[in-house]
Parts: C-alpha cells; sequence; structure tokens
C-alpha cells in the first residue's frame, strides 16, 4: 500500500473536517510526535489544528509518527508534502515519552535535529502542550521556541507575526525575535524567562474534537472539556498546578459546543481534571441522555458518585466506569493528600454493581514516599474486596487494575521526593500479581518499570539529558548508555531528596500555578 491509499482510509473513516484555505500564504505543519490513533484523541491537539486554520492566512496541516513503511518520510495528511517545505513545524508535547518521537521526526524529515545548526531554508519548529508547562527543558536543544501555557490566546499572535514576516521576507533571526516579544512565547536564545499563559475564560473558547473517527484511540466519540485545572490537594498530581487554577465551562456553553460542533457523534466524552467537582455534572450528565446521546466520562472522584449520577449514567450507557484510589490503604491516601477512606470506595462500587457496566478500571501508584510494603499489599486487599462487591451479580464482569509508578512532577509539592528504583518497581508489581494471580476477572495493565524510570529522567531532566536522547537515537544505543556516556547520574537525578532550594531546569516558566 502506498502513502496515498494508506492517508485516504484514515479520510473515509474521519466525520467532520476543519475548513482550510489551500491558498494561504502561511504553511504550518502540525505534528502529533505518535501514532494517528493517540494523536486524533488529543483534544489540545484538534484545538490547536483548527485555531491555526482559523486564520485567514493560514494553512495548517497534519502530520503523525506513521507506522512502516510510511515512517520512512514524515508527510502531512492533507497536501502529502514533506515538513521540511512548511514555515513552521509544531509539536504537540503531551507526554515525556514523545520526546523520541519528535527525535526520529526531525530525522526523517531532513530536517536539522539540533536547533543550533537550522539554516534559513529550515522551518521554524516548536512545540506546545502540557509538557511545556512543566519540564521542557530536554526538548530545549531541538526547537527554535515553545508556547507555554493555554495556546487559544497566543496561537493568533504567532499566525500574524508569521504572516508578516513572511510578507517582509524577513530573516529566520529576525521572525524569532518577533516571536519572542509574544506572552507566552519562549524563545531560547532570545528569551531568559516566560510566563505562562492562562485563560481567564473559558466559555468564549470551546474545546472539542471537531474531527472524530473510529481510528481514534477514543473511536467514533465528540468530545467537549468541561473544565481544566483542579482544587484538590493531591500532592503528587501535575494536572492541579499545568492548568492552574481551577476553571470550569457554563453547562450552557457546554450543551451549545455539542449541538454547534458535533459532527454526527452518537457518543459524548465529558473531559476535565477535575470532573467530578462539575457544579452541574449530574444535571448536564441528565441533558445530554435526555436528548438522545450516549455519554463517556473521565475518572470520577468515588465521594462524588450519587445514586442520581449512577441512574444517569445507565440511562446514558455507560460501559466502563474509572475510579483512582492511587493507594491502597487509607494512612498512605492521607499522607499523599488524597483524602479518601475505604468505606467511600466501597459504596460507590456498591452503587455500581446493579447497573449495566461492564468494566470497573480502578488506578493506583507505587514507589509514593513514604509507602511502606503493608501499604502495597493494600492494593491486593482493596482490589479483591472491590471485586467482591462488583462481581456479586454480574460475574462475566471485569476489573482492570493499572498499577503505576509513582514519578515527581515539576511544580507539585513532591517534585523533590526520590523516585523509587526500576528493581524496586519491579518487585512490587510482582508482590500485586502473586497476590491476586487467582482472581481471573481482575486485569492486571501490562506496565514497563524500564520505561517509568526513562519517564522519570525526562521529568527532572534538563538539556543534557535531551542530548543523550538524541544521542541514543542517531547513535541507536540505549539511553542509558547514552546518559552514561555524557555523566549523567540518574541515581542523583531522580532517586535521592532534592534539596527545597536545588536550582530545577524548569527555573525559566513563571507563574506556574504554585
Amino acid at each position: 500500500m502506498i502513502f496515498r491509499e494508506y492517508i485516504q482510509d484514515l479520510w473515509r473513516l474521519e466525520r467532520g473536517s476543519v475548513r482550510q484555505n489551500r491558498n494561504a500564504f502561511v504553511k504550518i505543519a502540525l505534528v502529533y510526535p505518535n501514532r494517528y490513533h493517540t494523536g486524533m484523541a488529543s483534544l489540545g491537539f484538534q484545538t490547536v489544528y483548527r485555531l491555526f486554520n482559523d486564520h485567514p492566512e493560514v494553512r495548517c496541516e497534519r502530520a503523525f509518527l506513521y507506522g512502516a513503511p510510511f515512517d520512512r518520510e514524515i508527510k502531512t495528511m492533507e497536501s502529502e508534502e514533506p515538513l521540511s517545505c512548511f514555515d513552521l513545524v509544531g509539536f504537540s508535547f503531551s507526554f515525556e515519552l514523545d520526546l523520541f518521537g519528535i527525535i526520529h521526526i526531525l530525522m526523517r524529515a531532513s530536517i536539522q535535529l539540533l536547533a543550533q545548526n537550522r539554516m534559513e531554508k529550515d522551518p521554524l519548529v516548536m512545540a506546545g502542550g502540557v509538557i511545556t508547562s512543566l519540564n521542557p527543558a530536554p526538548l530545549l536543544p531541538f526547537v527554535d521556541g515553545l508556547v507555554v501555557g493555554e495556546a487559544e490566546g497566543t496561537i493568533p499572535q504567532i499566525c500574524q507575526v508569521l504572516h508578516f514576516m513572511k510578507r517582509q521576507k524577513n530573516r529566520r533571526i529576525d521572525k524569532l525575535q518577533a516571536l519572542s516579544e509574544i506572552e507566552g512565547v519562549f524563545i531560547p536564545k532570545i528569551n531568559k524567562t516566560v510566563n505562562k499563559q492562562i485563560l481567564t475564560s473559558l466559555d468564549s473558547h470551546p474545546t472539542y474534537t471537531p474531527i472524530v473517527t473510529q481510528k481514534s484511540h477514543f473511536g467514533n466519540m465528540f468530545v467537549v472539556e468541561v473544565g481544566r485545572g483542579c482544587s484538590r490537594g493531591c500532592l503528587f498530581c501535575a494536572a492541579k498546578t499545568a492548568y492552574h487554577p481551577y476553571r470550569f465551562r457554563s453547562m450552557e456553553s457546554i450543551v451549545e459546543t455539542v449541538a454547534r460542533y458535533n459532527p454526527g457523534a452518537h457518543r459524548i466524552g465529558l473531559e476535565g481534571a477535575a470532573l467530578s467537582d462539575y457544579p452541574n455534572l449530574e444535571l448536564l450528565c441528565e441533558m445530554l441522555v435526555d436528548i438522545g446521546y450516549e455519554i463517556s466520562l473521565a475518572s470520577i472522584r468515588a465521594d462524588r458518585v450519587t445514586p442520581h449520577l449512577v441512574d444517569v449514567l445507565e440511562r446514558g450507557k455507560v460501559r466502563s466506569f474509572t475510579i483512582a484510589p492511587e493507594a491502597g490503604s487509607e494512612d498512605l491516601r492521607r499522607s499523599i493528600g488524597k483524602g479518601m477512606d475505604d468505606d467511600t470506595l466501597r459504596n460507590v462500587v456498591h452503587l455500581l454493581k446493579d447497573i449495566s457496566l461492564d468494566v470497573l478500571k480502578l488506578y493506583f501508584l507505587i514507589g509514593l514516599p513514604d509507602e511502606k510494603e503493608d501499604d502495597v499489599q493494600s492494593i491486593v486487599g482493596l482490589a479483591r474486596e472491590l471485586a467482591d462487591l462488583f462481581f456479586s451479580k454480574h460475574r462475566k464482569r471485569k476489573i482492570r487494575l493499572s498499577v503505576n509508578a509513582f514519578i515527581p512532577k515539576p511544580f507539585t509539592e513532591f517534585q523533590v521526593c526520590p523516585m523509587a528504583s526500576e528493581k524496586m518497581l519491579t518487585e512490587k508489581r510482582k508482590q500485586i500479581k502473586r497476590g491476586l494471580k487467582r482472581e481471573k476477572n481482575i486485569i492486571l495493565s501490562p506496565k514497563s518499570s524500564r520505561n517509568e524510570i526513562l519517564q522519570g529522567v525526562l521529568s527532572m531532566g534538563n538539556d543534557e539529558v535531551g542530548l543523550a536522547m538524541g544521542e541514543s537515537v542517531v547513535s541507536n544505543i540505549s539511553w542509558k548508555q547514552a546518559v552514561q556516556n555524557r555523566g549523567i547520574d540518574i541515581d542523583v537525578l531522580i532517586h535521592r531528596k532534592r534539596a527545597l532550594d536545588t536550582n530545577l531546569p524548569w527555573y525559566f516558566i513563571q507563574n506556574a500555578g504554585l
């Protein structure tokens, strides 16, 4: 199959569209450095794609990290042009491990990997997304600039600068200088700090997926954002700081967004880090169900689930429900700021056991600060207890247990805390697996402790870490070998507690929500 046939197969399954000006003067390639099904499930990626195309003098096209044999040269979906033909290549950077996708794509696009080596003919390379508001330091060697914070107010200004500078036939350095003067844009060779941008009103900027496709991770679901940030006090979580302060959209604006922009999807997904704290959640779900939609919700706090909400979920044909206890014991939950007792978890599963759910998803963390061996074993005990409740009337149901490593995140209270070693994480998972080996309907999601350590290195690392990752790809060596070659001590970087006054790599991001 040739690339065109592959792309046309994807096109045929897409519903909805984003208007494009085929004769626009400025050409932007928006790249999600992962597979198509992941990128098309990203609210941020789809929103930025739409916002760029809202400018009358900009044509923005999509590209992804395609699988073999289409990964040799990265082209856009819309025109099948190489990335090197565009004025700007913008990356949506949502997960630390996607740094490797960015490196691979730049190499295959015949764009100089290091920003310092790029010439006048090369496109500008920028990145935005949640990671650029946390720790983008490992990315800095590879980009000409960052968009830090919420981009809705920044993108129109970027479009204006690019259009004006291209008309004037300005040099590359002049374009970077002009971009550096936009609030929320960070140009490493020019700016010293950057102010993270935050929207004051979400209602004036609807966030949704204008294109739905069964090839998306979410399937044929229209996803709309309900709110941003989180008002809770979990000490490990970056969501509350990355998009601080907590804000939510009016119910009227959400319903209007669904009515105006849904391209025909029958299922509506409601998304937000603190979805359960939305003040009109039950009423919003009820309104959507009464219209005739099925609904899907992100993770819900157990202490916010009511009998009425469960009834609405049943009518909305919700087939899976997600709860994140985070820790197996009440004491450890209190110490990490989760503040949820076992009775609350039992009560919510008791409410769920009578409705037509197929899957209950439970999320836990291991390697948390102050975690004891009994805390790990308590995950087994709690999972078994909740399973007995959930399976009491429907023995064919499943519980999917996701056990993830604690990874210190920038701008959280736990950013200076050490991360457990790969060996320790592996042993903790084995302990949980042994404890649940007789539970056939409890499915433990596979995780790689090695990849979690890598994620920790990227979460805490500086530009030297980024250069090491680049060398690992270029030289085809392991990332651990590349890190060692550059003299980076992983033990010091992530396995030892840092002093509170440590000069952290993300120092240049101001107004970060703390």
